[in-house]
């Protein structure tokens, strides 16, 4: 986990093929002969969504660091999940002990 921490890098991947925006160039009629892909970046900060253009260099480092934050996020997600469990069943324990003492205090004590 400290490992994915050091790397991790929070936000989605995304490829985008786009226009030019000349007319003459065959990406205006053929969505096949479209540019790109393009790699971006897509996150949250403060509010706001941002979209960061990678680099085609960058690319395969971005999509370790993003694989180690969804490895990260999966570790944590059964880490909250596994202290769920144990809260419930501490919850559950203290019920029974609880019930038993007024069902005990009903009866008027040990017989």
């Amino acid at each position: 986990m400290a490992h994915a921490a050091r790397l991790m890098v929070q936000g989605s991947l995304s490829e985008v093929t786009r226009r030019c925006g000349d007319p003459s160039c065959a990406c205006a009629w053929d969505p096949s002969r479209r540019h790109g892909p393009h790699l971006y970046l897509k996150f949250s900060s403060e509010g706001k969504a941002h979209s960061v253009y990678i680099p085609p260099e960058d690319g395969e480092a971005i999509r370790q660091a993003h694989h180690a934050w969804l490895r990260f996020n999966e570790i944590a997600g059964q880490m909250a999940a596994d202290n769920r469990q144990r809260l419930l069943q501490a919850l559950d324990s203290r019920k029974r002990v609880v019930k038993a003492q007024r069902l005990k205090a009903r009866r008027g004590g040990p017989r």
